[in-house]
C-alpha cells in the first residue's frame, strides 16, 4: 500500500473515530509515520483506528450528510427544495433546466466514490491476509467482516444507481466486480449480469454477518454488527427480488434483538432506541452538517443568535394530506373544508402520530412560540420561483425529523442529531413487501400482520386487503409515511417502475395559508413547481455509466445502459 493512502485514510480515521465511536482517540504516532508496518504492526489499538477510519464511507452515504448533493426525497412529491439558484440542483433536474446526461447520473452519481473507496477495502483485505497472523482471531475476524459489509454496501450503492435488469450476454447489466487488487493488468473488466450481482452482493453480507459481533461495546455501539448486516440484506434482497432471503434477514433481525420502538417520536430523538439498527453520529464542533439549516422554521433565526436559516427544504402538500387521522381515517381538504367548526377550525389537529412527528404546521406550539406559515407570519410562506431560493417555507409546513426542539447546540456551529442509516421499522415493511410478493395467497395473512404491525406501534387500526394489487397500494401508502424524509421514496418508485407515473408531466403543490379578522385562517392550495411540470424519463430507471469508465476500461467497449 502507498504511503500516501495510508496518511489519508488513516487521518480522515481520526476524525471519523469522533462521529463514529465515543471512545477516546488512542496514542497513537502522527499520521506522517503511519506506515503500512505501523498499522499492521501487531497493535491493535492502532488496526481498529485504521479500521473505524474506513467508516467514512458510511457517514458519506448518510441522508443528513448529503443533504446538499442527493437528498433524494427533495426529488420526489414528498419534499420540495427550495433552492434554485444556488449549489443544489434538485429543482434543475426535477423541472427540466438540467437534466441528466449520457456523462452520468449527476448528483446521484456513485461510480467514482464507492470504486475508490472498494479500493481501499481491497488494500485492507490484502494486507489482512499478509499481516493478519499478528492478531488473534478474535480480534481480527470480526473487523474483517466489518469492511466485508461497508464494501458490500458500496456495491449496492453501484447496483442501484446504474442497475439493468433487462440486460443480456451482449449488454450485462450488472456491476463491474473488483474484489481484490489487481494492478493495471485487471483494469479492463466487463460487467457481471444483473442478476449476479446482486447474488454476489446478498452472498458478501450473509458471510459478513456470520462472523460480526450481535453488539460492541457502548464505546463503539454505532460500530456494524450481525444484526446491522441482516438488516441491510433485507433491503438489498427486495431490490433483487429474491423474497425468500428478505424474509429470512428480516427475521433474523427480529431475532437478533430489533424491534419497533413503542413510540415513533423517539426513534429520531433517541439514538439508542431498540428500532435503531445502524445510526451516524455527528459533533456540533467538527463533522457535523446542516439540518437545522435547511429544515428549521424561518422564524426561529432571532431565538438562535441570528444563525439565519438556510435554503429552506420542506414537506409538500402531499405528504402532508397523507397522514391519516387518529382514527385511521383518511384526511381530506373537502371534509374539513364542509365545517371548520367541527375540527375548531383546525385542519391538523387530531391526526396520526407520524404527523407530528415529521411536520412542522401552522399555529403550533414551538419553541415558546407559535408557528406561523401564513401569508405574512414570521415562518410565512413565499413563493416558488425559478430565481434566487426561498429562504422560508414556499410549500406551508417545516420538516420535523432530524432537528431538535429548544436545542442551541447548532447555533454556532453545525448540526449534530444523530442519523439513522437503517432501523427495524423499515426491514418490517421489507418483509412485508416480500411476503406478498412471493404468494400473495399462502402469505396474505403473514404480510398483513407486518403491515399492520407499523400501524398498531402509532395506534391506527388495522387493515386488510383482497388481492396483491390491493395489498401493495397499502403497503406504498404505508413506507410513504413511516420513512418519509429518510431518502427511501425516489428509490422505491424507481423498483416498483412507478417513477414515470408519479412524476413526469406532474406538478405538486403546498398550502397557502391566510390569517383572517377573527384569528381563523383559510387555506389554499398552491403550486410549488413555478408552473413547470416534472420530468422524469424511462431511461433513469438505470443511470448512464461515467464517460470516464467507457473510456478507461476497454471491455466495456463503450456500451452503456439503454437510452444512453
Amino acid at each position: 500500500m502507498k504511503k500516501n493512502s495510508i496518511k489519508w485514510i488513516v487521518s480522515a480515521g481520526v476524525a471519523a473515530l469522533l462521529t463514529i465511536s465515543c471512545k477516546d482517540v488512542v496514542d497513537i504516532p502522527a499520521s506522517d509515520r503511519l506506515t503500512q508496518d505501523v498499522i499492521w504492526s501487531g497493535d491493535q489499538a492502532i488496526l481498529d483506528q485504521y479500521v473505524i477510519g474506513l467508516y467514512g464511507a458510511v457517514r458519506e452515504k448518510s441522508t443528513l450528510y448529503m443533504l446538499e448533493t442527493q437528498y433524494t426525497d427533495c426529488m420526489t412529491d414528498l419534499l420540495k427544495d427550495g433552492d434554485y439558484m444556488q449549489s443544489r440542483r434538485y429543482n434543475r433536474l426535477n423541472i427540466g433546466t438540467q437534466v441528466f446526461n449520457d456523462n452520468d447520473a449527476s448528483i446521484l452519481s456513485t461510480w467514482s466514490d464507492s470504486y475508490t473507496r472498494i479500493r481501499r477495502f481491497n488494500e485492507f483485505f490484502r494486507d489482512a491476509e499478509k499481516y493478519g497472523s499478528q492478531y488473534p482471531a478474535s480480534f481480527l475476524v470480526p473487523r474483517v467482516a466489518e469492511i466485508r459489509l461497508l464494501r458490500a454496501m458500496q456495491y449496492f450503492y453501484i447496483m442501484r444507481v446504474y442497475g439493468c435488469e433487462n440486460d443480456s450476454e451482449e449488454r450485462p447489466g450488472g456491476m463491474v466486480l473488483r474484489d481484490k487488487l489487481e494492478g493495471p493488468a485487471g483494469n479492463n473488466k466487463q460487467r457481471m449480469r444483473y442478476a449476479e450481482s446482486w447474488q454476489w452482493i446478498i452472498d458478501e453480507i450473509k458471510a459478513a454477518a456470520a462472523d460480526l459481533p450481535q453488539s460492541w461495546d457502548a464505546a463503539n455501539f454505532t460500530r456494524v454488527t450481525s444484526v446491522a448486516a441482516w438488516g441491510f440484506l433485507s433491503r438489498v434482497a427486495l431490490y433483487a427480488k429474491q423474497w425468500d432471503v428478505v424474509v429470512e434477514a428480516a427475521d433474523k433481525c427480529k431475532e437478533l434483538g430489533a424491534d419497533l420502538d413503542p413510540d415513533y417520536k423517539n426513534v429520531f430523538s433517541n439514538q439508542h432506541s431498540v428500532e435503531n439498527i445502524m445510526t451516524v453520529g455527528f459533533l456540533a464542533d467538527g463533522l457535523n452538517h446542516s439540518a437545522d439549516a435547511v429544515f428549521r422554521p424561518s422564524g426561529d433565526t432571532p431565538h438562535h443568535n441570528n444563525r439565519a436559516s438556510g435554503y429552506i427544504i420542506c414537506p409538500t402538500a402531499e405528504l402532508a394530506d397523507s397522514y391519516e387521522m387518529a382514527d385511521g381515517k383518511v384526511f381530506t381538504w373537502a371534509d374539513y373544508n364542509a365545517n371548520p367548526a367541527a375540527w375548531g377550525n383546525d385542519p391538523y389537529s387530531g391526526r396520526e402520530p407520524r404527523f407530528y412527528a415529521t411536520i412542522i404546521y401552522n399555529n403550533e406550539d414551538w419553541e415558546g412560540r407559535k408557528i406561523e406559515t401564513f401569508v405574512g407570519g414570521a415562518d410565512g410562506i413565499q413563493e416558488f420561483v425559478n430565481e434566487a431560493g426561498r429562504t422560508s417555507t414556499c410549500t406551508g409546513y417545516y420538516y420535523r425529523k432530524f432537528i431538535t426542539e429548544n436545542d442551541h447546540s447548532w447555533d454556532e456551529k453545525g448540526s449534530n442529531h444523530f442519523d439513522i442509516m437503517l432501523r427495524y421499522g423499515e426491514v418490517l415493511l421489507n418483509k412485508a413487501e416480500a411476503l406478498a410478493q412471493k404468494d400473495w395467497s399462502a402469505n396474505s395473512t403473514a404480510a398483513l400482520g407486518a403491515l399492520n404491525d407499523i400501524r398498531s406501534r402509532v395506534g391506527l387500526p388495522g387493515r386488510s386487503a383482497a388481492s396483491l394489487a390491493d395489498f401493495m397500494t397499502l403497503l406504498k401508502q404505508e413506507r410513504k409515511v413511516e420513512l418519509a424524509g429518510e431518502n427511501f421514496r425516489y428509490w422505491d418508485l424507481r423498483r416498483w417502475r412507478k417513477s414515470v407515473e408519479r412524476f413526469n408531466g406532474k406538478s405538486f403543490h403546498g398550502v397557502k395559508i391566510t390569517k383572517n379578522t377573527d384569528d381563523t385562517f383559510s387555506y389554499a392550495e398552491c403550486d410549488i413547481d413555478a408552473g413547470n411540470k416534472r420530468i422524469f424519463m424511462d431511461r433513469f430507471y438505470s443511470f448512464a455509466l461515467p464517460s470516464s469508465e467507457l473510456n478507461n476500461n476497454e471491455a466495456l467497449n463503450h456500451t452503456n445502459n439503454p437510452g444512453w
